[in-house]
């Protein structure tokens, strides 16, 4: 899927900030700040939540989820 305007701006700040603070902990995923919904979903399975969500919130710099068991 091609990123939004947005999501590549937050790529170059995840790129030069967030993923090397992220990287400080040995046992980081080392994901950065861009997560797209199939790394959300793979994440909260390997958690142990069954159901993952997009929530159809429009906001164009974040986006929300909703998890369950």
């Amino acid at each position: 899927m091609p990123a939004h305007e947005i999501e590549a701006l937050n790529y170059g700040w995840s790129i030069l900030h967030c993923l090397p603070v992220g990287l400080l902990d040995k046992d980081s995923a080392g994901t950065g700040t861009v997560i797209r919904p199939s790394t959300v979903r793979a994440y909260a399975t390997a958690a142990g939540f069954g159901r993952v969500e997009v929530l159809p919130i429009e906001y164009d710099f974040w986006r929300f989820y909703w998890l369950e068991p």
